[in-house]
């Protein structure tokens, strides 16, 4: 799904962050540039996981009320309703 997407990313800032913190931080200004620097990454991890969570649960809303969509199978031409799985 898309939203594990968005998740995987924002956990990858965090971790770049956290590891270019202290490079980056010193050369913005010392102690406090590392300080900054580490907050900004973190949270832009955290809006970027909190976001991808969103789409998840959107996805999951969309599949309860509409169900699950049809898929083109191009060697009949036509659109296919996956079965529906009653077993959850």
């Amino acid at each position: 799904m898309k939203g594990a997407y968005l998740k995987y990313f924002g956990v990858a800032i965090i971790v770049l962050g956290v590891f270019a913190c202290i490079p980056v931080g010193f050369h913005l200004g010392g102690v406090l540039g590392v300080a900054i620097f580490l907050a900004v990454s973190c949270i832009a991890g955290m809006f970027f996981i909190g976001f991808g969570e969103l789409v998840y649960s959107l996805q999951r809303i969309e599949l309860e009320i509409a169900g699950e969509r049809p898929q083109y199978d191009p060697l009949t031409g036509q659109y296919q309703v996956p079965p529906k799985d009653n077993g959850r």
